[in-house]
């Protein structure tokens, strides 16, 4: 019989798809990569871009573009049981999670991003939705790993059963310089030292934004070798030292892709490798994980229960904007999320169920866009 292809399905080529693909494209396992967005020049480019980077290097991977529409469920799922790839890694989103800091003065961004970035989730849910809806009706076996706010898009699909594999980057973007930073300080090779990590998304907005965890809850377990270190370091620290050489904005997609590269590769080479990664398992938040062909399963050090790490990350999705997930899916947000939203945008949500966020979708959509289009018109008027 056949060894199987390690086929590789690269869905949105925005700024994220097009730095994983680059990645993808010099790995030499991996028999057939597709790459795959709407139908326009710009995207079909990409392929070409990231393949003539490759054979530079002396890399000849098969590539080629598919016309992919996530909104048409039954033409993706045929697509999907034509290719039958073994990992789908997606970024498709309806807005980009870096525009609103982009298209509006910051002191209006602040303030709006006191709400969380919860209240956005309909824009990062949708298409993720139709791409799990279509796995689901092509029939295939198949890993995704899902990069559109995974700590709760990937919980909300738990719930309905269809869970994504795993998610990629948030906390994961800190983990190789805390590990470089213990190995330093201990002087031992990077590759020695381990970690444990439980933590949020809501974790990384705080030290990108403000420079402290801001009591958000997480836990992190230092190992060297066989022997746990932690007491040696004080973890905020140690996180605000780490967030102190992070790239800001979409500067640091290059090492969103590479954490959703390392994801792809533990799974096909079957590692078993201890990692982290948001939303293993369909549960909230992120969790140290071992990749292998299985998928990711949650592995959680000693004197750390299954259920306080979920209370952990439940804790911090509500800094966040989300005060619970229910058993249906349908999500919560919080009173101070809405009321922020309700206050800036006019826009109103206090529950959303699964079926209701194409809808919420497009209301977030136009109340933001005629939100950016006030202060573009009040800049405007003031450079007149």
């Amino acid at each position: 019989m056949a060894q199987k292809l390690n086929t590789i399905l690269v869905v949105g080529l925005g700024d994220i798809g097009e730095h994983i693909l680059e990645f993808l494209v010099r790995i030499p396992e991996i028999s057939k990569i597709y790459g795959a967005d709407r139908n326009e020049p710009r995207f079909r480019s990409k392929i070409y871009s990231a393949l003539s980077g490759a054979i530079h290097q002396g890399f000849y991977p098969q590539v080629e573009f598919l016309s992919l529409d996530l909104n048409d469920i039954d033409s993706t799922a045929r697509t999907l049981s034509e290719i039958e790839p073994d990992i789908v890694v997606t970024s498709a989103a309806l807005k980009t999670w870096w525009a609103p800091q982009a298209s509006m003065p910051f002191e209006v961004f602040r303030k709006l991003d006191e709400a969380g970035f919860g209240p956005w989730l309909p824009l990062h849910f949708t298409l993720v939705y139709k791409l799990m809806k279509a796995v689901r009706k092509s029939g295939i076996e198949t890993h995704v790993i899902n990069c559109s706010f995974p700590d709760a898009v990937n919980a909300v699909l738990g719930k309905l059963g269809m869970a994504p594999t795993v998610g990629l980057g948030n906390c994961d973007l800190f983990l190789p310089w805390l590990r470089k930073i213990v190995a330093d300080r201990l002087s031992v090779p990077v590759s020695d030292v381990q970690l444990y990590f439980v933590g949020h998304h809501f974790l990384v907005h705080a030290l990108g934004a403000y420079q402290s965890t801001l009591g958000c809850p997480y836990r992190m377990n230092v190992v060297v070798g066989d022997r746990d270190v932690t007491n040696l370091f004080n973890p905020d620290k140690l996180l605000i030292d780490a967030n102190a050489h992070m790239p800001k904005g979409k500067d640091d997609h290059f090492i969103v892709a590479a954490s959703a590269v390392k994801n792809v590769m533990g799974i096909l080479q079957d590692t078993n490798q201890l990692a982290y990664a948001p939303g293993p398992e369909g549960l909230p938040g992120g969790y140290p994980i071992r990749l292998s062909r299985e998928g990711a399963k949650v592995e959680l050090p000693a004197g750390l229960g299954r259920r306080e790490a979920i209370r952990v990350n439940q804790d911090s999705q509500l800094l966040d904007g989300i005060e619970r997930i229910e058993d249906d899916g349908t999500v919560v947000f919080s009173a101070k999320a809405n009321q922020i939203m309700s206050e800036l945008l006019g826009y109103q949500c206090t529950r959303l169920a699964p079926e209701e966020n194409e809808v919420r979708a497009k209301e977030l959509l136009a109340a933001y866009d005629l939100f950016v289009a006030k202060y573009r018109t009040l800049s405007s008027g003031r450079e007149r």
